[in-house]
C-alpha cells in the first residue's frame, strides 16, 4: 500500500484483528426479542416489542448483558465481511483472506434456509419487529441479508474459481425472483423486503436488489431475464427519484410515503452504479443523470465539508457509523466516473478513524453532540466500516 493509505490501512488491520477475535460474534442494534426475559414481558404484543426493540436501539447505555441478550453471528454481516475479504485479498493476495472466505461459505451454507423456501436465502439470527411493523426473524430471509451474501459470494467466486458458488448464487437469485418480486399498479418492478412485508414498497430494497443482479450478470451475463428485471428496478429508480435528486424511504400502497433521508440514499446510489455498464444505449444517458442528481444531493447536502454525515437529513446528531461508512463505499465506487470523489471518501474515512474508532479496533455506534455511544454493534459497525474501508482501498490501488 501506498504511503498516503497507511492510516486507512492500519485502521482496516485494527478492525479486522478484532473482528476475528471475537469471531463474527456480536449484538446487534435490533436484537432486544432475542432476549428471553424481553420476550417474555412482551407477551407476543406488537406494541411492546416495538417499544423493547426501540428503546433497545438508541439507549445509551447498554442494558444487552442484564437482560441476557445472546450475541449471534448474522448473515447480512457476514455477507459484508465476506466482500471485504475478497477485497482485501485482490490486494494484498495474503492467503488468510482466502481462508476467510472459505470459513464464510460454509457458514452460508449452514445458515441458507433452503430447506423452507426451495432456494437458497438467508436472515438475520434474532427476532425483530420494527416501527412500522416489519416483521422478520431467523426463518423469514429478506433482500437485504441475501442479496448481501450473493453479492459476497460473487466476489468469492472470482477469488476461488468455484462453480458451487456460482450455483449458490442462481438458486438466491431465484428465491428473490420467486418471492420478492412483484409489480405496482402502473407496471413498474419492485422487490419486497421479505416474503411477509407486502404493504409498502420500500425503494432501497429494490436498488439492492438491482445492484446484487447487476453483479450476478458478470457471471451470467447471457441471462436475457436477469437483464430485464434488472432494467425494470433501473426504470423504477429513475421514476420515483424527486425533484430534488433524494427518494423517498418507502411508499405504502395506501399512498402513504415515508421519508427518511439517510444512508439508503447511498443504498439506491450503488445500485445504479453497478447497473451502469449494463445499461442499454438508450437508457444510459438517463441512468447517468439520475445518478448525478443523486449524488449532488447526497454530496452536498447529507454530509459536511469535513467527512461527517447527518444522521436523517436535516437532522445531524447523532452521527451514525454506518451513515460514515455508506458515503465511504458510494463515493469511492463514484470515483471510476468522477476520480475527485475518491478524495472526498478519504476525508470521511479520516474522519470517521479518528473520532469513532476505539484503540482496540473495533468503530463506536453513535456519536452525539456531548458524548458518545461506544456500543459495538458487530453487522451495524464493524461489517460496514470493513467494507467501506476495503472498497476505499481497493479503489485507492486501483489508481495509484
Amino acid at each position: 500500500m501506498g504511503n498516503d493509505n497507511n492510516f486507512v490501512w492500519e485502521s482496516e488491520k485494527s478492525l479486522y484483528d478484532w473482528t476475528k477475535k471475537e469471531n463474527y460474534c456480536g449484538w446487534d442494534i435490533y436484537d432486544a426479542l432475542n432476549s428471553k426475559f424481553v420476550k417474555k414481558i412482551c407477551m407476543d404484543q406488537k406494541p411492546l416489542q416495538i417499544m423493547a426493540t426501540q428503546f433497545n436501539k438508541y439507549s445509551p447505555l447498554n442494558f444487552r448483558p442484564l437482560l441476557k441478550v445472546n450475541k449471534g453471528v448474522d448473515m447480512k454481516g457476514m455477507g459484508l465481511f465476506n466482500q471485504s475479504f475478497s477485497k482485501m485479498y485482490n490486494i494484498t493476495k495474503d492467503d488468510k483472506y482466502k481462508n476467510d472466505i472459505l470459513n464464510a461459505i460454509e457458514i452460508f451454507k449452514k445458515e441458507s434456509v433452503k430447506s423452507e423456501y426451495g432456494y437458497d436465502c438467508w436472515s438475520h439470527y434474532f427476532n425483530y419487529t420494527s416501527a412500522d411493523k416489519n416483521i422478520l426473524s431467523p426463518r423469514v430471509p429478506d433482500v437485504i441479508t441475501t442479496s448481501n451474501v450473493i453479492k459476497s459470494l460473487v466476489d468469492s467466486y472470482f477469488v476461488l474459481q468455484r462453480d458451487d458458488l456460482k450455483d449458490m448464487s442462481q438458486s438466491a437469485y431465484q428465491f428473490i425472483r420467486n418471492y420478492l418480486l412483484k409489480e405496482t399498479e402502473d407496471g413498474f418492478s419492485y422487490l419486497m423486503y421479505s416474503p411477509l412485508d407486502k404493504d409498502k414498497m420500500v425503494i432501497n430494497a429494490s436498488a439492492l436488489g438491482l445492484e446484487t443482479i447487476s453483479k450476478l450478470m458478470y457471471l451470467f451475463e447471457n441471462d436475457k431475464e436477469m437483464k430485464e428485471i434488472a432494467r425494470n428496478l433501473c426504470d423504477l429508480l429513475i421514476k420515483t427519484q424527486r425533484s430534488d435528486g433524494s427518494w423517498v424511504y418507502s411508499k405504502y400502497h395506501n399512498g402513504k410515503e415515508r421519508i427518511q433521508t439517510d444512508f439508503h440514499q447511498g443504498f439506491i446510489l450503488d445500485g445504479l452504479i453497478e447497473y451502469l455498464p449494463f445499461a442499454a444505449t438508450d437508457e444510459k444517458a438517463t441512468v447517468l443523470e439520475t445518478v448525478q442528481k443523486g449524488i449532488d444531493f447526497y454530496r452536498n447536502k447529507q454530509f459536511l465539508e469535513d467527512g461527517r454525515c447527518h444522521f436523517r437529513y436535516p437532522r445531524f446528531y447523532p452521527i451514525d457509523t454506518h451513515s460514515q461508512a455508506q458515503g465511504i463505499i458510494t463515493f469511492s465506487k463514484f470515483s471510476l466516473y468522477e476520480p475527485e470523489y475518491l478524495d472526498f471518501a478519504e476525508k470521511i474515512a479520516r474522519w470517521t478513524i479518528s473520532n469513532m474508532q476505539d484503540d482496540s479496533g473495533y468503530f463506536y455506534y453513535y456519536k452525539h453532540r456531548f458524548f458518545t455511544n461506544k456500543i459495538p454493534h458487530m453487522r451495524w459497525c464493524q461489517g460496514w466500516m470493513m467494507l467501506a474501508l476495503s472498497t476505499y482501498l481497493e479503489r485507492a490501488e486501483m489508481v495509484k
